[in-house]
């Protein structure tokens, strides 16, 4: 009996010790997962032999604001002339989006940088990848009862978007403005409330979803506002008391399912990304989207074509 109960208790500690070996691997690759950040791929990545039978009835998942346009504008009349139909489909918030195009019922979708993807698909795991970024309307400061930033009161209210990723991301658009300074020491991609070590107008902050940063203006003293739903707001992007400037990972983005990689419509998208009628058309100054902000290719690309 006593050794059987050894022999027993090896055997459990073996399992055991497997057990906790494979959880380590896991959580391991998992932190690096959570850390990674999704790289654009190129018409290059592509064997054209392993790519998909086409899909020619597209659907895209956009939000309120200047992306569908964009889309249609710009991107489409070189779809349609290799014979896709693309149909727009709408949403009111930055949550849905995602979900859908994770459960099928749209196949890409324009609305979102590539941070936020990243912190939205590793949450909820989700299967879904960038693959080319596009010119962006930047966050602004934007208030109907001050005209500059250097004219803001003491004890105002601020309305900042409430998800995480864009909150960081106003608080950084504040730091810049010179508003509140942000603790140097921190990961600024994850800068909250509590992180502000200086907060000179003495500014209370209001969290609002970003879709009703617009209407809360008659409410609050200024909002930090993101700039799709800015525009579809009716406000100029001109008239922010301050514009943000882009880091890299906070260009929007086009966005697939992962296992879309190897369709024909996503290498025809990346292809067009990259046609110098396409960029030189959203790199004119007196278009409709000259207040953006572009993507670093298209420089690159514009320079080539001189």
């Amino acid at each position: 009996m006593e050794s059987s109960y050894v022999l027993s208790s090896r055997v459990f500690s073996g399992i055991m010790s497997t057990l906790c070996l494979l959880f380590v691997i896991l959580f391991s690759f998992s932190a690096c997962a959570k850390e990674e950040n999704a790289s654009l791929p190129k018409v290059a990545d592509y064997d054209s032999d392993a790519v998909s039978a086409e899909r020619k009835n597209l659907k895209l998942g956009v939000v309120s604001g200047p992306y569908g346009d964009m889309f249609m504008e710009a991107i489409f009349p070189f779809l349609k002339k290799k014979g896709y139909k693309v149909e727009l489909v709408y949403y009111n918030d930055f949550i849905r989006p995602n979900l859908a195009m994770a459960e099928k019922e749209v196949d890409l979708n324009m609305f979102q940088h590539s941070r936020y993807l990243n912190d939205f698909k590793f949450d909820r795991d989700l299967d879904l990848m960038p693959i080319v970024e596009i010119p962006t309307a930047s966050m602004g400061i934007f208030s109907k009862r001050y005209q500059s930033i250097n004219s803001l009161g003491r004890g105002i209210t601020v309305s900042i978007p409430d998800d995480n990723t864009n909150l960081s991301r106003a608080l950084r658009v504040l730091n810049a403005a010179n508003v509140i300074t942000l603790d140097p020491s921190i990961d600024m991609a994850r800068a909250a409330v509590k992180d502000i070590i200086s907060n000179p107008y003495r500014i209370q902050f209001t969290l609002v979803a970003a879709q009703n940063l617009v209407r809360s203006l008659d409410t609050v003293d200024a909002s930090v506002i993101n700039g799709n739903f800015a525009i579809s707001g009716g406000l100029n992007l001109a008239s922010a008391l301050y514009n943000e400037v882009l880091n890299e990972g906070y260009v929007n983005i086009i966005a697939v399912r992962t296992e879309d990689l190897g369709q024909q419509f996503v290498r025809d998208i990346i292809d067009i990304a990259y046609l110098p009628e396409y960029v030189n058309m959203m790199m004119d100054t007196r278009g409709k989207y000259a207040g953006f902000q572009r993507p670093r290719y298209f420089y690159d690309i514009a320079k080539k074509g001189r």
